[in-house]
């Protein structure tokens, strides 16, 4: 599998489209709540912890675009939350990963949630 391969819209898997922004909250104030749904078990595999973190980048990138500016205004650390709704049920390595990327989250002006309710 080439490497291109893994970031491919798939069905089946449980982050099945990493362009698009699952739920976007706008608040009336400014910002935003922004929710990445993973709704079913994710593995420790190479692809799927490759496309969890694929997954958040697209949000930053997302938090930088004039639609989002255009929408929620200015995202700060006391307005914007980028939410994983993590299936308890997931590997621990991906829990890992997503608690390594809070400092990148936090640098682009977010804060980053893990909930593991379903």
């Amino acid at each position: 599998m080439k490497v291109n391969d893994y970031f491919e819209f798939d069905d089946e898997h449980p982050i099945p489209n990493l362009d698009v922004v699952d739920i976007n909250t706008v608040k009336t104030n400014g910002g935003s709540d922004l929710f990445v749904i993973v709704a079913t078990p994710l593995a420790d595999d190479p692809r799927s912890l490759k496309r969890l973190l694929r997954k958040i980048e697209r949000y930053l990138e997302f938090l930088n675009s004039e639609e989002f500016l255009a929408q929620s205004g200015p995202p700060t650390t006391a307005n914007t939350n980028i939410i994983v709704k993590l299936h308890p049920e997931s590997s621990r390595a991906a829990f890992e990963l997503v608690e390594r990327s809070r400092e990148r989250v936090i640098s682009n002006n977010a804060n980053l949630v893990i909930d593991m309710q379903v």
